[in-house]
């Protein structure tokens, strides 16, 4: 494989701005082995012609993003098997973004943002049809949850986002580390999350915080490449990313560094961002514009 350089300017994006752009949400079938990812189809899944993100598995079959028609941002759901799309919320002057399912339960947590531009932790019941507050006291702009209680978020304060630690049981949230990145993710087989930190020449450094020690200790894993935001692991010891219209892997167990993977140029896409691989492995998710 190839190493690969990139070069593009980073900066970080609060969910107003991403509306910016219009991605749409591509799933993929994949066959992985220890040491390669093969793409056998993939097609978009959203097409609209207005903003749709953040995709991630609420389980093997069912694809959850956020999706904007009419000027407001819902939670866009897509079955695997069926082939078919709908949406699950539309809540006059709300938008819900980075939807997920919250561990151990068949909710889905989000960002709710109100009419006056708040952002805060939200989960929709399914009996009930209806959001309600999980944390009332902080402007979340992004987050990941270890099991149904503990989580890590990405807030929002002037210039930047902070990363905090926290319980809903609790109400607590405690501070980590200041200036992050909005990608956080749970690490697969593992009693970790992980997270990324601005550095001096301001691009990521991705982080593994280790949440079996009593008191969570934070260790530094690898470099992103320059100007990617976002990454998922595609296992325990492989992280993934996307750069144009190609992906690229780090293996923690190879050469510390980042090395071309598969190229998606026949899908007709570019500029991969948001990334996320199914519980069962077969099947990746990805944000990424269409190519006119």
């Amino acid at each position: 494989m190839l190493n690969y350089i990139f070069s593009a300017l980073f900066c970080l994006v609060s969910l107003t701005a991403v509306a910016q752009t219009s991605p749409d949400v591509y799933l993929f079938e994949i066959k992985t082995s220890p040491t390669t990812l093969e793409v056998l189809s993939g097609k978009n899944i959203s097409q609209n012609p207005k903003y749709d993100n953040q995709p991630s598995f609420y389980d093997e079959n069912t694809v959850l993003y956020s999706r904007t028609e009419d000027s407001l941002t819902a939670i866009g759901i897509y079955e695997i098997s069926t082939q078919e799309a709908s949406v699950l919320t539309d809540e006059p002057n709300s938008g819900f973004f980075s939807p997920q399912r919250l561990p151990e339960t068949d909710r889905v947590v989000a960002v709710r943002q109100d009419s006056e531009g708040r952002q805060r932790l939200a989960v929709y019941d399914f009996k009930t049809k209806a959001f309600q507050k999980l944390l009332d006291s902080s402007q979340v702009g992004y987050f990941s949850f270890y099991d149904k209680d503990t989580f890590i978020a990405s807030v929002l304060v002037p210039n930047q986002m902070d990363l905090y630690s926290g319980h809903i049981s609790k109400q607590n949230l405690k501070m980590i580390m200041n200036n992050v990145g909005r990608s956080l993710q749970k690490v697969p087989k593992s009693k970790s999350l992980s997270y990324t930190v601005v550095n001096e020449d301001q691009n990521l450094d991705l982080y593994v915080l280790d949440l079996s020690v009593d008191e969570p200790t934070s260790y530094f894993v690898c470099e992103l490449p320059i100007g990617r935001q976002d990454y998922t692991w595609l296992d325990e010891n492989r992280i993934l990313v996307g750069s144009g219209d190609s992906l690229f892997v780090y293996d923690l167990f190879g050469e510390p560094a980042w090395e071309f993977l598969v190229s998606l140029n026949k899908y007709q896409l570019t500029n991969i961002t948001r990334i996320s691989i199914s519980p069962d492995g077969k099947h990746l998710a990805l944000a990424a514009e269409p190519v006119e």
